[in-house]
């Protein structure tokens, strides 16, 4: 029984999130051939305040940017 955790900034149109969830289950079903009713996909939407990648939060107004560097 695969379980998909999707960790994203939050999805505020739900047509999307809800799309992003059925598309991963085909593909998982189609990939390994588990039945559908076996696999669970799910999104924890966290705030981009509680989000850092390189050091940086999400919710910097720079982080599109700031959050690709190599170095300090």
């Amino acid at each position: 029984m695969p379980v998909v955790e999707i960790s994203t900034f939050k999805i505020n149109d739900q047509e999307k999130a809800e799309t992003l969830l059925k598309e991963m289950t085909a593909t998982l079903h189609r990939v390994t051939g588990v039945p559908l009713d076996k696999i669970s996909v799910y999104l924890n939407e966290i705030e981009p305040s509680r989000w850092a990648d390189a050091g940086v939060v999400g919710s910097d107004p720079e982080f599109q940017i700031l959050s690709r560097r190599k170095n300090y």
